[in-house]
């Protein structure tokens, strides 16, 4: 069985009728009828009853037609893909991402990307962290949160994962000595951000073995996590950010570690895309080359 009998039988069930196909094919509707007739001895049961004006499926014939045209719809893909590898990768990229993780991980990756790969132009577009990526139109949605994406449509791969710890500038941390558990955090001013369908004042803390919820309020609800930072800096109260947003405060000591970093969480970003089509190879070059990236800011967070 090869896919040109595949391919056959959809056109004869697509024209309905032996002879409409023949007519559409230019193939004989002999050739059509024994051809079907192979199929079905191949496969050891009847695909469709015929009559002399019309073409039936049975049971199984409804089952071949559907796998072989998804096996069809596979092969057409790999061969486009293929021959996508052999010219010079162009056209636009339309990427999806909370604004944090643009600033965080895509600015500064972008002179090389443009570098490896000219004739392709990356458009960004950054969404609220409480939306569903699922109703996000674009080709690659770098998705964020504390769990896995909700269960859609996409498919796709995870590229990062950070640990989010809880930072206070060094007056706001003498101020509150008595600050040393994140269940005290309730009763203490909060810089929220909210990330991946989890409220800005739901945060988590992790005692090794499990993760628990606490709810707390603060004077400032950001999607950014830089503005959190700055307000932390300045001494309003305390960020649950991933270090790597805020290295050089941390380096120069104008934000410090709560609870001697303890109780942290992590948070992951996934690269998805729609499992309906197959990836296009400028998405593939784009996806493998974030995920690079990702790789060594993963290695480097601390």
């Amino acid at each position: 069985m090869k896919t040109e009998d595949l391919a056959l039988f959809n056109k004869v069930i697509e024209y309905q009728s032996l002879s409409a196909a023949s007519r559409a094919l230019s193939i004989p509707v002999s050739k059509i009828s024994r051809n079907i007739s192979q199929l079905e001895q191949f496969l050891g049961t009847r695909l469709v009853d015929r009559t002399t004006r019309s073409l039936t499926l049975t049971e199984a014939g409804v089952d071949f037609l559907e796998r072989s045209s998804r096996i069809l719809g596979e092969v057409e893909a790999l061969q486009l893909s293929v021959g996508q590898l052999q010219v010079e990768p162009q056209g636009e990229i339309i990427i999806a991402a909370p604004l944090d993780f643009i600033n965080l991980t895509c600015r500064r990756a972008l002179g090389q990307f443009h570098q490896r790969f000219p004739e392709l132009k990356l458009k960004f577009i950054s969404y609220q962290s409480m939306q569903n990526p699922m109703d996000i139109q674009a080709d690659l949605v770098l998705y964020v949160s504390h769990e896995s994406p909700p269960d859609s449509s996409m498919v796709g791969r995870k590229l990062l994962t950070l640990r989010r710890y809880f930072v206070a500038s060094p007056d706001f941390i003498a101020k509150h000595p008595e600050l040393t558990h994140p269940e005290q955090l309730a009763d203490y001013p909060c810089l929220l951000s909210p990330k991946g369908g989890l409220g800005g004042n739901i945060w988590l803390w992790s005692d090794g073995e499990q993760i628990h919820k606490l709810e707390v309020e603060g004077p400032l609800e950001s999607e950014m996590n830089e503005l959190c930072i700055s307000a932390a800096v300045d001494g309003l109260g305390v960020a649950w950010v991933p270090p790597v947003m805020c290295r050089e405060y941390l380096k120069s000591g104008r934000l410090q570690l709560l609870f001697d970093g303890q109780y942290s969480t992590d948070i992951s970003t996934w690269g998805l895309y729609s499992c309906r089509q197959y990836l296009p190879h400028r998405v593939r070059l784009a996806l493998d080359f974030f995920q690079h990236e990702c790789a060594q800011m993963e290695q480097n967070q601390l």
